[in-house]
C-alpha cells in the first residue's frame, strides 16, 4: 500500500439530534439545525470547516421555523406550512442570532447564489421577487443566470458494477459508493460482522490503494448515504445523528 494518510478535520457532538444541515462553500462553514426531543423546536449552530464554532445551540421559539442556507455570514430561514412545504415567513439571522431581516409577507420559492427567490402570500403563482441576502432588501435588476446554488456540495453515487482488481480485496454489504477528489477514488461501503455494520473508507488511484480507514463502527445498521462532500473534505453523520466527523482526503 503506497504511504498515505487521510486526517480527521473535527468531530462535533451535539444535544439533540440533527435535523439540517447546509453548507457556504464560499466561506467554509457549516450550519445545523437540531431539535430537542421533548418540544421538536429548533436549535441553530454554526461552525467552520475546522469545527470552530461560531454560533453554538441558539434556540429558536417557534418550531415552524426550520434552516434553509447559509451565505453571507446568514443564517436563512423559511418557516413550514401546516397543509404545504412552506407558508409565509423568511428571516435572516446573523452569527450573534440578530435578525437582519424577517417577512411573514412572502413565502420562500428557491434559494440562489446570493439572493433568495419569494413570492408575496398574495400571489399563488408567477410574479418571483428577489432578496439579496448581504444587503437584507429587496433586490433591484437580478440577474437569474446566477441563480445556481451549492454546485460546489457532491454526493458520492452508488456503484453496481465490478471494481478494478487492486480493489478486489474489499469485502462490503450492498453496495459500495463512489466519488473523486483529484485523481483519487474514494470508495465508502458497510462492512458487517458480530458487533455490527461498519462504514469503511478506501483512497486509491488508478493502480494503487492510498489508504483504508474505518470511520463509523458497531452501528446496528447500515446509513443510507455515506457523506457528503465539499472539495477534499468529506462531511459524515453519526447512525445516532448527534455526531458529525469530517476528514480532510
Amino acid at each position: 500500500m503506497t504511504k498515505y494518510t487521510i486526517y480527521k478535520a473535527f468531530e462535533k457532538k451535539f444535544p439533540s439530534q440533527i435535523w439540517k444541515i447546509v453548507v457556504d462553500a464560499q466561506s467554509l462553514q457549516v450550519a445545523v439545525e437540531t431539535r430537542d426531543n421533548e418540544t421538536t423546536k429548533p436549535h441553530l449552530h454554526v461552525f467552520d470547516f475546522a469545527g470552530r464554532s461560531l454560533l453554538e445551540n441558539l434556540p429558536v421559539d417557534e418550531k415552524e421555523w426550520t434552516l434553509e442556507a447559509l451565505q453571507h455570514q446568514t443564517i436563512i430561514l423559511k418557516r413550514l406550512g401546516d397543509t404545504s412545504p412552506v407558508k409565509e415567513g423568511i428571516w435572516f439571522l446573523d452569527l450573534e442570532g440578530n435578525t437582519r431581516y424577517l417577512s411573514h409577507e412572502h413565502t420562500w420559492i428557491d434559494t440562489c447564489v446570493d439572493f433568495v427567490k419569494m413570492r408575496h402570500r398574495s400571489i399563488q403563482s408567477g410574479f418571483e421577487e428577489y432578496l439579496d441576502i448581504r444587503a437584507a432588501s429587496k433586490a433591484i435588476g437580478h440577474d437569474s443566470s446566477c441563480d445556481s446554488y451549492n454546485t460546489s456540495l457532491k454526493m458520492p453515487s452508488p456503484y453496481g458494477g465490478l471494481l478494478p482488481p487492486h480493489l478486489s480485496h474489499l469485502t462490503y454489504v450492498d453496495i459500495p459508493w463512489i466519488s473523486l477528489t483529484d485523481e483519487k477514488l474514494l470508495i465508502s461501503y458497510h462492512s458487517k460482522d458480530e458487533e455490527g455494520y461498519h462504514l469503511n473508507l478506501c483512497v486509491a488511484n488508478a493502480s494503487n490503494v492510498l489508504h483504508e480507514q474505518r470511520l463509523l463502527q458497531n452501528m446496528p445498521k447500515m446509513i443510507p448515504q455515506p457523506y457528503f462532500q465539499i472539495g477534499h473534505q468529506i462531511f459524515l453523520m453519526s447512525y445516532n445523528k448527534q455526531e458529525i466527523v469530517s476528514y480532510l482526503v
